[in-house]
């Protein structure tokens, strides 16, 4: 009976003709009206979400630079290892508080993204004026620790020619933040403009430079500060004030929907952060993510990865390999009493829920922020598709999640380098893709 039931699938599949997700890779890259199209390094890997089963491959064991793809690797990592309620906290340690008066006030990070300068809750303002609040009037010395990340500023393989937030355990967000850029284009220079490439060579410049921020927000709630120092909070040394981030879920969501770089990058960091207090290394937190995808089933070998944002051109994996985790994820949904298949239908699954949602389009800000990068992608297609987008010159990746008009949940991963086209050709390639195997299967 199993023979014949083969046989009779091998009969329907020859009458219904070549595969179409196939033949769209025969074609490949779709330019647009009256461009050419050059060839392209594209793999590809379906599978359904929930019994794994392999419903299309190709070139799916080929590594490719994932680019944005990277921070389903980093951003899970720090979910599955942290927790979706986790929360950075920030610091103000004091030697010990008399007459509103301390020795020693110590401003001590552990690598939040999210701490801005004023205006929020999560500020140097705020915490400012929580230490006034606390009868704080005068302080001999400021210090500035950001010593619980071990890290170079500029992640390894990032071109030299970019600009980023630089990375620290002391990380300031958002408008007054420090910005580090090695070049600066001729426009801006003739505006007087300056590249400023010690703030990422020189470990101490970035530090000091958030330091004098927070001197000044200290001096504006009406705390006198005498000095200001790069050191190392002293053991004992007692927090008088802190101020805390929004819950992971929240920073991964952003992370992932807005593809915002440096958030990804403090997350993979801070998974190198020992409980004990050790900094964080690249070694540990490599070796964090290294054990996070061993329990996602990744083989320890076979991928390369060296940032968690993946600006990085040195990063290496596969499709499988994406596919994989993103089942890992399906099959493990966090914080939710309900099964895989009802955490994906009810939206609950922090991961996925992070990841943008395609063809939301832009009327309303909320449809824009569901959407993130994909907002203008498969339009009145229909189609549910949660999914992380990737793209430098001559990369676009796109892996996540479709619920196919069978009503079967898909795992998608689409990893495609070396185009010497635009984009755009390669994004045209991926919703075709999508479309077909959202027909097929």
């Amino acid at each position: 009976m199993r023979l014949l039931a083969f046989l009779a699938m091998m009969m329907t599949m020859a009458l219904a003709g070549p595969n179409p997700l196939e033949a769209l890779l025969q074609q490949g890259p779709i330019p647009a009206p009256g461009k050419p199209a050059f060839p392209a390094h594209v793999g590809v890997l379906v599978m359904e979400a929930q019994s794994g089963q392999v419903l299309f491959q190709s070139r799916a064991d080929e590594a490719y630079v994932p680019a944005s793809n990277l921070k389903l690797f980093s951003t899970s990592a720090a979910l599955y290892t942290l927790g979706p309620s986790f929360r950075f906290e920030t610091s103000a340690l004091a030697s010990g508080l008399a007459d509103g008066r301390v020795a020693r006030l110590t401003l001590k990070g552990t690598g939040d993204p999210t701490l801005t300068l004023g205006g929020a809750a999560n500020s140097l303002e705020a915490l400012a004026r929580a230490l006034a609040a606390k009868g704080l009037r005068e302080v001999a010395e400021l210090r500035v620790d950001d010593f619980a990340f071990d890290w170079p500023r500029w992640g390894n393989g990032w071109m030299w020619d970019d600009s980023e937030y630089p990375m620290g355990a002391l990380f300031l967000d958002g408008e007054g933040a420090p910005y580090g850029e090695m070049v600066k284009e001729k426009e801006a220079l003739a505006k007087g403009e300056e590249p400023n490439p010690t703030l990422i060579t020189d470990p101490k410049v970035y530090p000091l430079q958030v330091g004098a921020l927070f001197k000044a927000q200290l001096e504006r709630a009406g705390i006198k500060v005498a000095s200001l120092i790069r050191a190392r909070a002293e053991p004992t040394d007692k927090p008088l004030a802190s101020v805390s981030s929004r819950p992971l879920a929240e920073i991964v969501t952003e992370a992932n929907k807005w593809s915002v770089n440096i958030y990804a990058e403090q997350l993979y960091a801070r998974l190198g952060l020992g409980s004990d207090g050790t900094p964080s290394t690249p070694q540990r937190s490599a070796a964090a993510l290294a054990e996070f995808l061993k329990k996602a089933g990744l083989e320890p070998e076979g991928w390369r990865i060296r940032d968690g944002s993946g600006l990085s051109r040195y990063n290496l994996v596969t499709p499988r390999q994406v596919a994989t985790l993103l089942r890992y994820v399906y099959l493990n949904p966090l914080g939710t009493p309900s099964s895989p298949a009802e955490a994906y239908a009810e939206r609950t699954n922090p991961l996925i829920r992070s990841l943008p949602l395609a063809g939301t389009g832009e009327a309303t800000p909320e449809a824009q922020n569901a959407g993130g990068t994909l907002r203008n992608r498969l339009v009145g297609s229909g189609l549910e598709v949660w999914a992380k987008t990737g793209s430098m010159t001559g990369i676009a990746s796109l892996s996540g999640y479709l619920r196919a008009r069978s009503g079967r949940v898909l795992i998608f991963s689409l990893l495609m380098d070396n185009y010497p086209g635009p984009l755009g050709d390669l994004r045209n390639l991926q919703d075709a893709l999508i479309k077909a195997m959202a027909e097929a299967y």
